[in-house]
């Protein structure tokens, strides 16, 4: 199923929410293509920047006709799609950071010491200025909570939940950039 042809010679829908809503359905075609086969919070959040991009250049265009809007729309999901990896993939670095190193542990059980070692308590003090509400749910999503979880303990919307997230994220990437720590080489 194709998106409808915004701009053609064919019935326009009657407003912004009817394209959007007309689009859906091939949207979640194209986030289940890419891997995003079931329904999740995850899925969803794609689709809702990806919904909140095209009502962006369809109320900025509003009236004028835009050509191979069929491409466009295909050229956001990817847009999407591959941010929200490199997103994931920079959280995880702070992450893998925090986390101990199996490998480094020598047959006695006892890890040797090195420079990950020191980085990695380099992040525990810095995670240990972030807020207490941001503390919290980094804590959480280090041990393996989803976002719905999280907002379920704190009895918070999946929005304020993943609010919280990133802007931990951002407040623990500040606070190890003023250390001289850049996790996104």
């Amino acid at each position: 199923m194709a998106p409808a042809k915004y701009g053609a010679a064919s019935v326009m829908p009657e407003s912004i929410e009817d394209i959007l809503d007309s689009l859906t359905p091939f949207l979640i075609s194209e986030l289940r293509a890419l891997g995003c086969a079931a329904p999740s919070p995850e899925r969803d959040d794609l689709l809702q920047e990806i919904r909140l991009r095209i009502w962006q250049v369809l109320r900025e265009n509003q009236g004028k006709k835009i050509i191979f809007f069929n491409a466009y729309v295909k050229k956001v999901v990817l847009s999407v799609f591959i941010n929200e990896g490199q997103k994931t993939n920079r959280e995880k670095k702070i992450f893998d950071a925090a986390k101990t190193d199996e490998s480094r542990i020598d047959g006695y059980g006892r890890a040797r010491p090195g420079a990950m070692d020191m980085l990695k308590e380099v992040v525990r003090e810095s995670l240990g200025s972030v807020g207490a509400a941001k503390r919290r749910v980094l804590e959480l999503r280090l041990e393996g909570f989803s976002f719905e979880e999280i907002a379920r303990l704190h009895s918070w919307s999946l929005r304020r939940a993943q609010s919280t997230y990133y802007r931990g994220i951002a407040d623990l990437k500040d606070i190890l950039g003023k250390r001289g720590i850049d996790l996104e080489d």
